[in-house]
């Protein structure tokens, strides 16, 4: 999985989609964690990461 995929699981009938937003490696055990997000196909929208410095002020966010 990299960062930024996407992908649809099923629930209990349901489908939720699923975005990856990160990894890393669990200190004590080694194993390879990884960040999901659930993504509300309602709210989801695609911006070019360029443009999202003119949306969100620099000193509000950090990466």
């Amino acid at each position: 999985m990299n960062k930024g995929d996407l992908f649809t699981v099923y629930l209990d009938g349901s489908p939720m989609t699923i975005c990856v937003l990160g990894s890393y490696q669990e200190e004590l055990s080694g194993e390879e964690m990884v960040i999901l997000a659930v993504v509300s196909q309602e709210n989801m929208v695609h911006i070019p990461a360029d443009d999202l410095n003119g949306l969100f002020l620099r000193a509000k966010y950090t990466h």
